[in-house]
C-alpha cells in the first residue's frame, strides 16, 4: 500500500502554473471580445512557459490562416491583408494542423524553412520554437506558436503536455469568443436592418397619411397597401421581442435540464400515487382506508425526494464568495449522495460509518460540496461492476477527518504523486478533465485542511479529508 503526503510534495512549480491557467482563466471570463481573448491567451502562453514570443493564428478555411494575436502585441494599425497567409506557404504549422500534434524546433537554424517561414523567423528573431494546435472535437481550429529569442531552449516532455493540454482547453473559449463576435456582427447587421425597414416603412406610413388627406379614403387599393406596410412594421417588432424572448429560454433551458430527470422520477411516483388514491375514494369508498393511507405514504415520499432534490441543488450552488459559515460535514456528505444517486449503480454499496454528533467545520458549504462529490464520484468511477464505497468520519480533538474508501481498480504507485497536477487524468480520453482532484486539493488548502491518498492497484484506494472543526452539535 503507498501513501503520499502532499504537505510534503514540492509544489512551487506547479502553484506558479496553476496560478498562471487560473490568471489566463480571469482574463477570459472578464471579457467577450475576440480580440482580448486571443490577446490573453497568447500573454498567458508566453507566461505559462517562461516565452519571450507567442503567436495565434486562426484557420480561417482550409487554406488560409489569420495573425489574431502576438506578444509582444503586434501594431493596432497593422493593414489587415499583412495578417494573412496560405497555409501551405508554412509547412511547419500546416503539419501541427494536419497532425494534431505539437511540432518542436529546438533550433530554427538548423531546420529547412520555406521563405515565408524564414521570414517570420527573422522578423521575430526566433530560435527554438513550439507548434500547438488548438484542438476542439476533434477538429484543429487555430494554432499557436510560441518561441525563443535569445538563445535556444529544449522544451521537456512536461513542457509540451501542459501546453498542448491547456491550448485544447482554451480551444473552447476561443471558439466561444469566436461566436460572440460572430453574433454581435449579426446581431448589428440585423439592427441596421431593422433600422432600415422601420425607416422605411415609417417614410411609407407618412406618405400614406398624405395621401389619405389628398385622396378618398374609399381608395381600397391604397387603404390595403397602408394595412400590409403597417403589419409588416408589426411583424418586426414582434420578431425583435422574439429574439430576445428566445435568449432567454435558452439560458433557462441550461438550468433547468439537470434538474429535470431527477423531478421527473418522484412526480411520476406521485401522480401514480394520486390516480390509485382517487379511484379508491371514488369507486371503493370507506372499505379501502389502509390502502388509501398506503398511498398517501407514497405520495408524502415522493414530495420528500422532490424537496430534498431542491434543496439539495441549493445547497450546491451556494455562492462561492462566502468563507465563514458553518458548514455540517455529515450532512454535506448525506446531500452529495442523494445527487449521486444516478450516477452510483445497484451493483454498488454505500457503507456510511459517522461518528457520533453533527461534525461542523467553518467554510463555504457549496465549495465543500465541491470536494466530496469529486472524490465519491471517482470511487463510484473506479468500481467496474460489483463493489463497495465506505465512508467514515472521526474527531481526533482538533479535525474531523473524513476518509473515502473503494475496492476499485486503484491507481499504480508510480503516477500516485501526480493525481492532484492540473489536468493529469488516469481517465479515457473525453471522460475527465484532470482539474477535479486538483481543484479539491486546492479547496482543501483554503479550508486549512490536508487531502491525503492512499492506493493499490486492483485493491481500491482510500482518499482521506482533514478539515479544522469548529463545533460538535
Amino acid at each position: 500500500m503507498v501513501k503520499v503526503s502532499f504537505d510534503k510534495y514540492s509544489k512551487k512549480r506547479l502553484r506558479r502554473e496553476l496560478n498562471t491557467i487560473i490568471q489566463i482563466g480571469y482574463g477570459i471570463i472578464s471579457t467577450l471580445d475576440y480580440d482580448k481573448v486571443l490577446q490573453t491567451i497568447s500573454n498567458g502562453m508566453a507566461d505559462l512557459l517562461k516565452i519571450e514570443s507567442s503567436a495565434i493564428y486562426i484557420l480561417e478555411d482550409e487554406q488560409e490562416i489569420w495573425l489574431g494575436a502576438t506578444t509582444p502585441p503586434l501594431d493596432p494599425n497593422m493593414p489587415d491583408g499583412l495578417r494573412r497567409a496560405n497555409l501551405n506557404d508554412h509547412p511547419h504549422i500546416k503539419q501541427a494542423i494536419l497532425q494534431q500534434k505539437p511540432v518542436v524546433l529546438e533550433d530554427s537554424k538548423n531546420v529547412e524553412l520555406s521563405d515565408a517561414e524564414q521570414m517570420v523567423v527573422n522578423l521575430r528573431k526566433l530560435r527554438s520554437i513550439i507548434y500547438l494546435p488548438f484542438i476542439q472535437t476533434d477538429k484543429a481550429i487555430g494554432l499557436l506558436i510560441l518561441g525563443t529569442c535569445k538563445h535556444t531552449r529544449k522544451f521537456n516532455q512536461h513542457e509540451v503536455v501542459l501546453a498542448q493540454t491547456v491550448a485544447n482547453q482554451l480551444a473552447v473559449a476561443i471558439q466561444n469568443a469566436r461566436l460572440h463576435r460572430d453574433l454581435i456582427s449579426y446581431k448589428e447587421n440585423l439592427e441596421q436592418l431593422v433600422l432600415e425597414r422601420t425607416y422605411e416603412l415609417e417614410a411609407a406610413n407618412e406618405e400614406l397619411k398624405s395621401m389619405n388627406e389628398e385622396l378618398s379614403l374609399k381608395n381600397s387599393l391604397i387603404l390595403k397597401q397602408k394595412e400590409e406596410l403597417e403589419t409588416t412594421l408589426q411583424n418586426l417588432k414582434t420578431m425583435q421581442l422574439k429574439l430576445i424572448e428566445t435568449e432567454k429560454m435558452a439560458s433557462l433551458g441550461v438550468l433547468t435540464a439537470g434538474v429535470a430527470h431527477e423531478i421527473n422520477n418522484p412526480l411520476n411516483f406521485i401522480m401514480g400515487a394520486y390516480i390509485g388514491l382517487k379511484n379508491l375514494i371514488l369507486h371503493e369508498g370507506n372499505e379501502h382506508f389502509k390502502e388509501a393511507s398506503l398511498l398517501l405514504t407514497s405520495m408524502k415520499q415522493g414530495i420528500d425526494r422532490v424537496v430534498s432534490i431542491v434543496r439539495g441543488l441549493n445547497q450546491f450552488s451556494k455562492d462561492s464568495r462566502t468563507n465563514n459559515e458553518d458548514c455540517d460535514v455529515h450532512a454535506i456528505i448525506d446531500n452529495c449522495l442523494l445527487m449521486l444517486q444516478n450516477q452510483c449503480r445497484d451493483s454498488i454499496s454505500v457503507v456510511k460509518k459517522y461518528a457520533e454528533g453533527n461534525m461542523v467545520v467553518k467554510g463555504n458549504t457549496g465549495k465543500l460540496h465541491q470536494v466530496f462529490t469529486n472524490i465519491i464520484l471517482n470511487s463510484i468511477q473506479a468500481i467496474e461492476n460489483q463493489g463497495e464505497i465506505i465512508i467514515k468520519t472521526e474527531f481526533d480533538g482538533k479535525n474531523v477527518i473524513v476518509s473515502v474508501q473503494d475496492n476499485g481498480c486503484g491507481i499504480e504507485s508510480s503516477i500516485l504523486p501526480r493525481i492532484t497536477e492540473p489536468f493529469f487524468t488516469t481517465k479515457e480520453v473525453h471522460k475527465g478533465t484532470g482539474l477535479g482532484l486538483s481543484i479539491a486539493y486546492k479547496i482543501v488548502q483554503e479550508h486549512n485542511g490536508s487531502l491525503a491518498f492512499e492506493s493499490e492497484v486492483n485493491v481500491g484506494t482510500k482518499v482521506t479529508v482533514s478539515l479544522p472543526i469548529s463545533k460538535i452539535v
